[in-house]
């Protein structure tokens, strides 16, 4: 990370403008303080934890040569949570480009293929942690299959208490022992998966979905095996493919591909739990192409492949 000069006249405009926003708990902590970075070192007493914070810092980005790769950032796996004070940043996460405005947090795993830096001319004030442990990546990959790489915060949000307090014990006395920490880590990322990740009641609840979604829902349910598409769905459901397209998007949130891509991956976890088949198997039952797709798919959404998943006591 960069630091920067500290600018007085500078954030005292930024702390009028984004007080009444953000509320005083995230900016009273850094808008009076100058940027700062600290390092967490802690004795390693028993175990290996898995869920600690690594580093926290406090920026005000200026300078343009501000740009990190994913993929060039070392072979330790690692999370990032940076929020955004003031100014913007810009990030692109698998090829897809994201603003990362004021009052929104970008959630970020190493190694990966993403790359966030400070616009020509831009400024980007914001406060960040790097954390690691396998429960740590978990999380971030869960939140960020449910709900991407940029997420946006209410000013009352536990998340950004937390974070924010974490940021500031380490910047200004670091934590008492290593279980201290831990706990603190391992608290953010539960709370990141209560607000971001998987909900059973995300989107409409089957009472509320129209007949024809239902329809097109249990359908897809029922043929999972099957080499089955959006124009399958959409004849279940008795409408084009643009118009039920259409529909399924506005009530469900999601796509119907993207739907029956999550439906065979929900039954492969399952049949991974349960059943003693193969991954091969697997993946023919939950009508993937090939087991080949079926693993690239696999890892993207859980983080692990199959086979890892079933022996890393992941469930």
């Amino acid at each position: 990370m960069v630091n920067m000069c500290y600018n007085k006249r500078r954030v005292t405009a930024i702390q009028r403008k984004y007080f009444a926003v953000y509320g005083n708990f995230v900016l009273s902590a850094f808008s009076r303080r100058p940027p700062a970075e600290r390092i967490v070192s802690l004795p390693r007493l028993g175990p290996s934890l898995h869920a600690m914070p690594t580093a926290a810092g406090f920026t005000r980005g200026r300078d343009p040569r501000y740009d990190w790769h994913g993929l060039k950032r070392g072979r330790d796996p690692f999370a990032l949570f940076q929020y955004t004070l003031a100014g913007c940043g810009r990030l692109e996460f698998e090829g897809q480009p994201y603003d990362v405005p004021p009052g929104s947090a970008m959630i970020l795993y190493f190694p990966h293929d993403n790359r966030y830096w400070l616009p020509k001319g831009g400024a980007w004030d914001f406060f960040y942690l790097c954390l690691n442990g396998s429960e740590i990546i978990k999380a971030w990959r869960t939140a960020i299959h449910e709900s991407g790489p940029v997420l946006a915060f209410r000013k009352s949000s536990p998340i950004l208490r937390t974070a924010a307090g974490m940021c500031r014990q380490i910047l200004d006395t670091g934590f008492r022992s290593p279980w201290h920490a831990s706990a603190q880590a391992y608290d953010l990322a539960m709370k990141l998966l209560e607000e971001f990740g998987p909900k059973q009641t995300r989107g409409k609840s089957p009472h509320d979905r129209p007949e024809p979604i239902k329809k097109a829902i249990e359908f897809c349910r029922a043929h999972l095996a099957s080499p089955i598409g959006v124009d399958d769905l959409a004849a279940a459901a008795g409408y084009s493919r643009y118009h039920f397209t259409r529909l399924f998007q506005a009530g469900e949130g999601i796509g119907p591909g993207v739907f029956i891509c999550r439906q065979r991956l929900l039954r492969a976890v399952e049949l991974m739990k349960l059943s003693g088949d193969s991954v091969k198997g697997v993946a023919q039952k939950c009508g993937f192409k090939s087991s080949g797709y079926f693993c690239k798919a696999f890892r993207k959404a859980y983080g692990v492949s199959p086979g890892e998943f079933r022996t890393g006591g992941m469930y």
